[in-house]
């Protein structure tokens, strides 16, 4: 498991990267790489208690797991698998 301070340099170093090509960086910067560093940043964020609800963590602000599980039954219908026997 990674030390405390080693998740926090790195969300705090995602979040300077992030916030820099946010601010000045071109259109075609913030690319799916720049998005995926977003979305750990966010999670780095969450297991660090920077984003404080849960709740809010799992909504579409961030995760959106509403939407994953609506894909998930979707699938589930559409091929008789059932989610809850995937590994």
């Amino acid at each position: 498991m990674r030390s405390d301070d080693e998740v926090r340099k790195l969300a705090d170093l995602l979040e300077r990267i992030v916030g820099f090509i946010s601010d000045y960086g071109r259109e075609e910067d913030m690319d799916k790489d720049w998005e995926y560093a977003c979305s750990v940043a966010d999670a780095l964020d969450w297991v660090l208690g920077r984003i404080k609800s849960t709740d809010r963590f799992l909504s579409d602000a961030y995760l959106n797991l509403d939407k994953l599980m609506a894909i998930v039954r979707r699938i589930e219908k559409e091929t008789g698998v059932k989610f809850e026997d995937y590994r």
